[in-house]
C-alpha cells in the first residue's frame, strides 16, 4: 500500500509541475546554489553596477576545467555555435554604466550589457554584448558585441565565491575586477567625470537649484579648483553675482579671472572688493595673496596683517604661517 501510494503521489507531483509550467503560473521562489549578488560604483557622477550569480568553487578545478579555456563546443539550448563564459552562473552577467565609458583605453556608450569572457592560460578576452537578457552565454552571437578588450589576469588568494569589486579609485577611473578561486581579472574603467560634471550642472540649475546663487557659485568654484572650463565658470560666476552680489561670489570673480590669466582685471576686482566689503575679512586675505602671486611682498604683508585682524580664530595661524614665509623669503633677497 506505501509503495502504491508513494507511486500515485509521485506521478501527481509530476502532473501539477506540467500544470503550472504550462499555465504560466509563478512558482515559488527558493534558494539558489549560485546566490545573486549586485555590486555598485560610482566614479566622480557616474554610476556603474555590476549584477552577477556567484558559484562556488567546492574543491573543484575551475579554470581549463570547470571553466574550460577557450569558447565552449555549443550545447542543444541554445544556439549550437561556440559560445564564451558568462563570467558568473545562471543569467547573463549584466554590467551597466549610467554615462560614456572607456574600457581599456576603449570607448564605451553607456548602456546594459551582457558581460562575457573568454579566458586562456596567459590572457582573457572580455565581451561587452549588447544582449543583456539572455540565460548565460548560450546563445552569444559575436555580431552583438559591443566592444572586446583583452587583459591580464593575475594570482590573488582563494576566494571560494566567485566575486566582482572595484579598486584603484580616482576621481575619473576604476579597476573592476572579477575574483575566484586563486585569480583576479581586472579591467580598467575611465570616465569623463568634467563633462559629466558639466552636464550634471547644466540639468540641474535648469530646475529649483537655479533659482539660488550659491548654486551657481558652487558650479564656478569646481571650475575653478578643477583648472577646467574656466570660461563657463565666469558664466556661473556672473549669474550668481547678477542674482546676489557679494563678498564670496565677488571674491571668486577674481580668482577665476587670475586662473585665465587676466590679472589685472583679477587685480582691480580684488582691489574693489575690499572697497565694497571692507568688513570681510577674506577679501583682505584674497588681496594679499594676489599680490604675493605677483611678487609684491610688501603689499601681501600688509593685507596678510590686515586680515590676520580680522580674521576668525581657525584661520590666524594659516595667516601667520604665510607671513612667517613672506619674511623668510625677503630675508632671502
Amino acid at each position: 500500500m506505501n509503495k502504491l501510494w508513494l507511486k500515485h503521489f509521485r506521478i501527481i507531483v509530476l502532473i501539477s509541475a506540467f500544470f503550472v509550467l504550462e499555465s504560466g503560473y509563478a512558482q515559488l521562489e527558493t534558494p539558489r546554489v549560485s546566490p545573486f549578488s549586485k555590486v555598485k560604483q560610482r566614479i566622480g557622477l557616474t554610476d556603474i553596477t555590476i549584477s552577477y550569480h556567484r558559484p562556488a568553487v567546492k574543491d573543484r578545478e575551475i579554470w581549463g576545467k570547470l571553466v574550460p579555456y577557450g569558447m565552449s563546443p555549443g550545447v542543444s539550448f541554445g544556439s549550437g555555435n561556440l559560445f564564451p563564459w558568462r563570467a558568473g552562473a545562471n543569467e547573463n552577467t549584466i554590467i551597466y554604466f549610467a554615462d560614456d565609458v572607456k574600457i581599456e583605453g576603449e570607448m564605451l556608450p553607456a548602456g546594459k550589457y551582457g558581460l562575457h569572457m573568454i579566458p586562456t592560460e596567459k590572457e582573457w578576452t572580455i565581451i561587452f554584448s549588447k544582449n543583456y537578457s539572455s540565460w548565460g552565454s548560450f546563445h552569444y552571437d559575436q555580431s552583438e558585441d559591443a566592444l572586446r578588450v583583452t587583459v591580464m589576469p593575475v594570482d590573488d588568494e582563494h576566494k571560494e565565491w566567485l566575486e566582482y569589486g572595484f579598486e584603484d579609485f580616482t576621481n575619473s577611473s576604476a579597476v573592476a575586477y572579477l575574483r575566484w578561486e586563486k585569480l583576479k581579472v581586472p579591467f580598467k574603467i575611465e570616465v569623463n567625470t568634467t563633462d559629466v560634471v558639466m552636464k550634471s550642472f547644466k540639468d540641474q540649475l535648469r530646475g529649483q537649484s537655479g533659482f539660488n546663487w550659491q548654486n551657481w557659485n558652487q558650479a564656478a568654484f569646481y571650475c575653478l579648483q578643477n583648472n577646467v572650463n574656466l570660461d563657463q565658470g565666469l558664466e556661473f560666476i556672473n549669474k550668481s553675482i547678477s542674482m546676489n552680489e557679494n563678498a564670496t561670489n565677488r571674491n571668486l570673480l577674481a580668482y577665476l579671472l587670475m586662473a585665465k590669466g587676466d590679472n589685472e582685471e583679477a587685480m582691480k576686482v580684488f582691489v574693489a572688493n575690499t572697497k565694497k566689503y571692507p568688513e570681510n575679512w577674506n577679501v583682505w586675505d584674497s588681496l594679499g595673496e594676489a599680490y604675493a602671486n605677483s611678487g609684491d611682498t610688501k603689499n601681501a604683508k600688509n593685507y596678510y596683517k590686515k586680515a590676520h585682524g580680522m580674521a576668525p580664530d581657525n584661520q590666524k595661524s594659516r595667516i601667520e604661517d604665510i607671513l612667517t614665509k613672506l619674511e623668510e623669503n625677503k630675508t632671502a633677497m
